[in-house]
């Protein structure tokens, strides 16, 4: 996908240039909030740091919906006027000209598409209910993603939905979906997101591939009672190649009981 020479603190040869231009990276991270002061500086700073120009956001916590711009970034967001949950896109300067629709749809799921060479990209944050909430729920989230999919994600579209899913797929492989490196016991959420994707020809990417387990789990339990991954960036199944590498970045801080996942 070529959404235009994506911008690096890094100094780059000519050849490195031109290949960093047909790659990007991409991210998810629940941040508790970014309701505090310092909080979105503090974003900022980290996807600098790991060079990711896309980030969604799970648990904002802002009130409202709307865009902001900050700095080299843009926020696209969408909350109740609660200020609780909330979810987010954030995109760095050198990437929003591509941006062609936003859509937001509640506090749990925002998208934005991209205009891109070959094929343009939607892309979709999502966060899921926690286990305090019931099934009925979660299945009509799913239900509302579908309808976005079948409205902006048919035809060669490369669709890539991502965030905090609270759902564990296990690590047993299932149907080109769930690959070899799964982590945990799947639980019932996990077999409604794999049905999910099943219905979709979507894969959860973070499960293809082999990393140290500090590179795989997205969550800790309070007082680091166990690691699970509940975060997945899930792509159709047809653009499997285009994704070449999706891990944890435990470096990266920001106050969160959650890690950064990037593809």
């Amino acid at each position: 996908m070529f959404l235009g020479e994506i911008s690096s603190s890094k100094n780059y040869s000519k050849n490195e240039k031109k290949k960093e231009q047909h790659s990007y990276k991409i991210g998810t991270w629940n941040v508790p909030t970014l309701n505090r002061g310092g909080k979105l500086e503090n974003l900022k700073q980290e996807m600098q740091k790991n060079e990711v120009p896309i980030a969604g956001i799970s648990e904002l916590r802002w009130k409202g919906q709307g865009e902001l711009r900050s700095g080299d970034y843009t926020v696209y967001y969408s909350r109740d006027e609660r200020a609780e949950k909330g979810v987010a896109i954030v995109v760095h300067k050198s990437v929003v000209r591509s941006v062609v629709k936003k859509t937001v749809y509640n506090d749990r799921i925002i998208a934005i598409k991209l205009q891109a060479e070959p094929i343009n990209i939607l892309m979709m944050q999502v966060y899921m209910p926690t286990s305090e909430h019931e099934n009925d729920e979660v299945e009509e989230l799913y239900d509302i993603i579908e309808e976005l999919l079948e409205e902006d994600g048919n035809g060669d579209t490369n669709t890539t939905i991502m965030g905090d899913w609270n759902s564990v797929v296990g690590d047993e492989s299932y149907r080109n979906i769930v690959g070899p490196h799964g982590l945990g016991r799947k639980n019932h959420r996990g077999k409604i997101l794999i049905n999910f994707c099943e219905r979709n020809g979507m894969i959860a990417t973070n499960t293809w591939f082999k990393k140290p387990k500090r590179r795989l789990y997205t969550w800790k339990a309070p007082g680091d009672r166990s690691r699970h991954r509940l975060d997945y960036i899930l792509v159709k199944h047809r653009f499997r190649n285009s994704v070449k590498d999706v891990q944890t970045m435990p470096g990266a801080d920001i106050d969160s009981d959650h890690n950064l996942l990037v593809a």
